[in-house]
């Protein structure tokens, strides 16, 4: 990052690296993205692009008189390459579990899924195997048969830890995955799958599962959708296994929303509009992300016109 930013960060240094691409106009990309910690998945974008640019970097660094010696030593462009892939990966989940009315099943698919990714990339490493390393497959060209080998397998083992820490911090999404299975497909899940506090009567709850379980009109319902199946069924014959779906249903991510809210304020509270109080902000705020769409018509009829005297 601190030579990517050294290059965009100077005028003159971006137009001569700018120029310098278009003369060895080997199909590269025009330019080399300016690294935000702020901005979503900047970190794995902007080492993605210096991967691909690594060659003018490195002779646009010599002509600069800076010495970067990692820029020419295997090791360090396999290690760079690698965690390239990773990022990459790794940012195709992070934008899985962003986006509107992403609910908890979903979420715990894709990380799931990524987990399992995990144990295929490490048994590939383990036998030297890059199809879903494309930059390292390209780096590892340029290295020995040895250091290809030996490098591979410290990946290996790195993305292991990496499934470990996955495995650890998702722990519990493991253990209440049957709740889980449950929301999306309630007919076939375990009787006994809602455990206290998710209901307060265990035995109860049993009881509701197996009538709902047999529930013909409720069944075609599911094929509409998660939330309208819940929207459904009646609060009064089975209150327990609703209020438990609810319960489920209120766990959703908040960094899509609150990244929109913070992208919204943007537009909100303008230049034009920076004395605005904190009221004033949060009540523009909710109109202007709410999905509840007022019935303006009935809320005019409803009032008294005011008549002259």
């Amino acid at each position: 990052m601190e030579i990517v930013n050294y290059i965009r960060t100077h005028a003159l240094n971006h137009r001569q690296f700018k120029n310098l691409i278009a003369e060895l106009d080997q199909g590269l990309p025009g330019d080399l993205p300016l690294h935000c910690t702020v901005r979503w998945l900047s970190k794995g974008k902007v080492l993605s692009r210096f991967f691909e640019l690594l060659d003018a970097v490195k002779l646009f660094m010599e002509e600069k008189d800076k010495d970067y010696p990692e820029l020419s030593d295997p090791k360090w462009i396999m290690d760079l390459a690698f965690l390239v892939d990773m990022l990459c990966h790794l940012d195709r989940l992070n934008l899985d579990l962003q986006g509107k009315l992403k609910m908890l099943p979903d979420l715990v698919q894709s990380v799931f899924a990524f987990v399992n990714k995990l144990k295929l990339f490490k048994t590939h490493l383990q036998k030297g195997e890059l199809a879903h390393f494309p930059s390292l497959l390209k780096a590892g060209a340029q290295a020995t048969g040895s250091t290809r080998k030996k490098q591979t397998a410290r990946y290996a083992t790195l993305v292991e830890t990496l499934q470990e820490n996955f495995a650890t911090r998702f722990h519990d999404l493991h253990v209440k995955r049957p709740q889980i299975t449950f929301l999306v497909d309630p007919f076939n899940a375990e009787t006994d799958c809602l455990k206290a506090p998710l209901v307060k009567d265990e035995a109860v709850a049993e009881l509701e599962m197996i009538e709902l379980s047999e529930d013909d009109r409720l069944k075609p319902v599911l094929r509409e959708g998660t939330l309208e199946f819940w929207k459904t069924v009646p609060i009064e014959k089975y209150p327990n296994v609703k209020r438990a779906a609810l319960k489920l249903l209120s766990m959703f991510g908040s960094t899509y929303v609150c990244e929109s809210v913070f992208s919204t304020l943007k537009h909100v509270k303008s230049k034009h509009r920076s004395v605005l109080t904190d009221t004033h902000v949060r009540e523009l705020l909710r109109v202007a992300t709410t999905e509840c769409k007022p019935d303006l018509r009935g809320i005019v009829q409803s009032k008294e016109c005011q008549k002259s005297h």
